[in-house]
């Protein structure tokens, strides 16, 4: 799964949304409401999508494999358990990937942090965290909702370094 593709898709399904729910709110067609508010919507979704655009731009920048970790930051009022029980193996990962790969945490509360939802392709739940392989902008692999022991992650990893 091409990055750069799945953004671009769940972008082009969004503006859907937004037209229809414009549309219904004002009763008018959705033809009308692309017709005279293209515009706005356009910077709507631009603004919408900035963030995530921003961190899929720095992923494709790496030659090497990423390792993306999107998860509850540690410092908000509401903990995610498997996020926290997740850590001690991207940890682990660390120590013995070092240099060969780059770790990327986004935090779900920033703006970066809906390119969960782009990613996540709506099977099963939808919970944190959500850590994928990416390598030369290619989703090769990705998990949510439960820690990923640390040879599941290597299955993916080593063929990579």
């Amino acid at each position: 799964m091409n990055l750069k593709a799945l953004v671009s898709q769940h972008q082009q399904a969004f503006k859907q949304k937004v037209v229809q729910a414009f549309a219904a709110k004002h009763s008018m067609s959705m033809e009308q409401v692309v017709e005279e508010y293209e515009d706005e919507i356009e910077r709507y979704i631009r603004g919408k999508y900035k963030g995530i655009e921003q961190a899929v731009s720095e992923i494709h920048e790496f030659k090497r494999p990423v390792v993306l970790n999107i998860r509850r930051d540690p410092c908000s009022d509401n903990v995610c358990m498997i996020c926290e029980r997740d850590q001690p193996n991207i940890k682990e990962l660390q120590r013995l990937y070092g240099d060969r790969l780059v770790f990327y945490t986004i935090y779900d509360g920033s703006p970066e942090g809906a390119l969960y939802h782009v990613i996540h392709q709506g099977e099963g739940e939808k919970l944190l965290p959500l850590t994928a392989v990416i390598h030369k902008g290619e989703v090769k692999k990705y998990w949510s909702g439960r820690p990923v022991e640390v040879e599941e992650y290597r299955e993916y990893l080593d063929p990579l370094v």
